[in-house]
């Protein structure tokens, strides 16, 4: 997975060239861009990302049916063998700048739907200390970011989904996917589904991640379909996290295929909202 920087294609934002004219609002603020980056430097990164067993090993986790395999922006850096394009894709997609371009389509709409984000957090959002997870510490930052190369493993005994509606930690301010299929998978499922709440009471419930925070899934009877995007290459999504923002994951038929997205997230130190238990 090796490269060097001599020859490497140029790392363009994810968000370069997007404008507020792009954001959807059914159900809720997202954005849907289909081939977010040049073919050019999709191709590098595709052909170097790493696998569910690679990223397994070194995380210590075994590999099992439709589980996620998290390859964090400090574990890239720090790894030798991965390729130089996705050290500095990282880079970029975890830093200050990518912040900016967040909040420069985002913020409007963030604050519409969280009015008392900027008081709960105790500065204005513009304002906020930007670091990375795993590198930077809350002690000295508002807001830690991160790029994660993220795989599904492949699916097996029978098809699966590997999480249905749910809402993001409180804690998060933005959540972002951009989608790595690759050409040869020719497997039905995986597709991010957007929904609203019915009407009437819901309730959520939590469960512990492996990382040993909550998670908060919520039954599908309490929600409906709005919407689905379909997992494609060079395809990103990306929102503010509010209450609002329910989303999941399709089933995915048995496959020998994986999975294949980059995870964008900004992690604050205390949760923005309350989802109701």
């Amino acid at each position: 997975m090796t490269d060097t920087r001599e020859g490497a294609p140029a790392i363009t934002s994810l968000l370069a060239g997007v404008t507020k004219d792009d954001i959807r609002r059914d159900p809720f603020p997202h954005i849907v861009i289909r081939d977010a980056l040049p073919a050019e430097l999709y191709d590098a990164l595709a052909k170097s990302m790493p696998t569910a067993e690679y990223i397994g090993e070194r995380i210590g986790k075994p590999i099992t049916s439709n589980e996620r395999y998290n390859y964090m922006s400090e574990a890239v850096l720090g790894d030798d063998t991965m390729a130089q394009v996705w050290k500095d894709f990282v880079t970029r997609h975890a830093s200050p700048a990518f912040y900016e371009e967040f909040l420069d389509l985002f913020q409007e709409d963030l604050l519409a739907n969280l009015p008392d984000a900027e008081q709960g957090i105790g500065r204005p959002l513009r304002q906020l200390r930007v670091g990375r997870r795993n590198r930077d510490t809350f002690e000295t930052h508002d807001i830690l970011m991160d790029c994660t190369a993220v795989i599904n493993s492949a699916v097996t005994g029978r098809p699966s989904s590997y999480r249905g509606p749910h809402v993001d930690k409180p804690y998060k301010l933005f959540g972002g996917l951009f989608y790595m299929r690759l050409p040869e998978d020719d497997a039905t499922g995986g597709d991010l589904v957007l929904y609203r709440y019915r009407a009437g009471a819901h309730k959520f419930h939590t469960s512990e991640s492996e990382y040993g925070d909550n998670r908060f899934d919520i039954d599908p009877k309490y929600v409906e379909e709005v919407t689905t995007v379909p997992y494609e290459s060079n395809t990103l999504v990306m929102y503010p996290i509010n209450p609002l923002a329910l989303h999941g994951v399709s089933v995915r038929a048995v496959t020998p295929h994986q999975r294949r997205f980059v995870a964008l997230v900004g992690d604050l130190q205390n949760p923005l909202f309350d989802l109701a238990l």
